[in-house]
């Protein structure tokens, strides 16, 4: 999805499970670490694998406890044509801010196959 996005990953692999145990304070936390740079900033992913004792994480976007990763695109209509090629669907509808400070963009929530919401907005404050 880097590509998608314009993102380049900077480093990504398994990361030693003991240390990571550690970190979480849960046995064999099994992890992949990926850190990924656009726009000056750099971001870590980290992506946790079946581990004994652990559930599922699928909140709804409205659930207490939801996060989402907004992302400020410049071709909204672009990017959503772009995004169903790499499995990512669409939560809602797009929308243009009609009020207060963020007035003219416009936000489409996205869901990946695994549960992570993105949202898109086009800037135009």
């Amino acid at each position: 999805m880097t590509e998608l996005f314009d993102y380049t990953i900077l480093d990504r692999g398994p990361r030693d499970v003991a240390i990571q145990s550690l970190v979480t304070g849960h046995p064999d936390a099994n992890a992949e670490i990926a850190y990924i740079t656009a726009g000056g900033f750099t971001l870590e992913v980290i992506c946790y694998a079946k581990t004994a004792g652990t559930a599922r994480y699928l909140p709804k976007v409205v659930d207490i406890g939801h996060w989402h990763l907004s992302i400020n695109i410049e071709d909204i209509e672009k990017t959503r044509k772009a995004a169903a090629t790499y499995g990512l669907r669409e939560l809602g509808s797009l929308i243009t801010v009609t009020a207060g400070p963020n007035t003219g963009n416009k936000i489409l929530y996205l869901g990946t196959q695994e549960g992570i919401v993105i949202e898109l907005t086009e800037r135009h404050a």
